[in-house]
């Protein structure tokens, strides 16, 4: 009987936990199965389709089973719908308008769940005037971008890109266009970031992003950013290897010198410089009151401790310069300079973008 007990017993524990597990497992199931949120269309626009007539254009959402058109009622203050599309639909034609007035839309994308309509969020607003032929005030046609650099920036730098709307055919000479504001946006901030004057900066990773502006009716242009990290170069393309002490600082101590040309792009500083040196007991001077110091402070130290040259690590918000004597006074030496803003482009010893070297001293 006592076996029969505690049998009845585990079994109860056993059935318990199972049925604890089943409920667990469809409860999780339920969480995964509850639907993501519809996402709002992309590249929406307006453009001029006649003097009464304006045509909204959108891009396929992912999962939307349709579109909802809203147009802003001034004497609402708000946005109301005003059109309701069907799921292969991606443009709209708003008739009857009056001819020189601006209107305002918003596109949200909707998903049937049970019969109803699980609505996004709208979309950022377009805006477009109606005119004829000869009209003073028209829309963007398209945007121009220029960046200097090639589009190619340096890791913790900035550029500023211009636009410039080109506004719609008139047969009146230079026409304004209805709004010159431009909305700036990058791809991926963890790389470059811009602000609402086209002004971008680059953050330290590494990596390709594309900076948009966007006209009030949508028209959008975009450009390409390179950003590179200057102070870790890929290799030297223009040394032929011919000076001994640059060839070990550029290969036995690459990473030190890469990690500290990175650290001084990343923490630069108009009002810090200085020099690292090391006394005859093995003291090091010259470090900044900048943060994250220590994470280049075993650096110094083995270059200034196991380069077979007397050495000192030069750096300002601008430069840093690894300098290698000959003699204790610094009559001969040999330097590796990296420029920050690369003002070394006609340099002789150039060993790659923004580094260059010096050498007063034979091989």
């Amino acid at each position: 009987m006592r076996n029969n007990k505690k049998w009845k017993s585990i079994t109860g524990v056993i059935y318990t936990l199972l049925l604890a597990a089943a409920i667990s497992c469809c409860l999780s199931k339920n969480v995964m199965a509850k639907p993501k949120p519809v996402m709002p269309p992309e590249n929406v626009s307006v453009r001029l389709k006649s003097a009464t007539s304006l045509r909204i254009k959108w891009n396929k959402a992912d999962k939307a089973d349709g579109y909802i058109i809203y147009k802003y009622n001034k004497k609402a203050k708000k946005y109301v719908r005003v059109h309701t599309a069907k799921k292969n639909q991606r443009s709209w034609v708003d008739k009857n308008l009056k001819t020189g007035k601006i209107y305002r839309y918003k596109v949200a994308s909707y998903k049937l769940v049970k019969g109803k309509k699980k609505q996004s969020r709208k979309s950022y607003e377009v805006s477009a005037i109606t005119h004829t032929k000869r009209a003073k005030k028209v829309n963007a046609l398209i945007i121009s971008l220029y960046a200097n650099r090639e589009n190619e920036m340096g890791i913790c730098s900035e550029l500023r890109i211009s636009g410039n709307i080109i506004e719609e055919d008139s047969k009146i000479p230079n026409p304004v266009v209805i709004s010159d504001k431009l909305v700036w946006s990058s791809s991926d901030e963890s790389i470059a970031r811009v602000d609402q004057n086209g002004r971008v900066t680059a953050m330290e990773k590494e990596g390709t992003c594309y900076i948009t502006a966007r006209a009030h009716n949508g028209v959008k242009k975009k450009i390409k950013m390179n950003i590179v990290n200057y102070a870790r170069p890929k290799s030297f393309p223009y040394y032929n290897g011919g000076y001994k002490y640059v060839d070990i600082m550029l290969t036995t101590y690459r990473e030190n010198v890469f990690n500290i040309a990175t650290y001084f792009t990343v923490n630069k500083n108009e009002d810090v410089w200085g020099t690292f040196k090391m006394d005859e007991e093995g003291n090091i001077t010259g470090y900044p009151d900048l943060d994250n110091i220590a994470e280049i402070e075993e650096d110094v130290r083995i270059i200034l401790a196991n380069f077979p040259l007397v050495t000192e690590i030069f750096y300002s918000n601008e430069r840093i310069e690894f300098l290698m004597k000959y003699d204790k006074y610094g009559s001969s030496y040999c330097r590796i300079d990296y420029c920050i803003d690369d003002d070394m482009s006609d340099t002789i010893g150039r060993l790659a973008p923004h580094w260059a070297y010096t050498q007063f001293s034979p091989m």
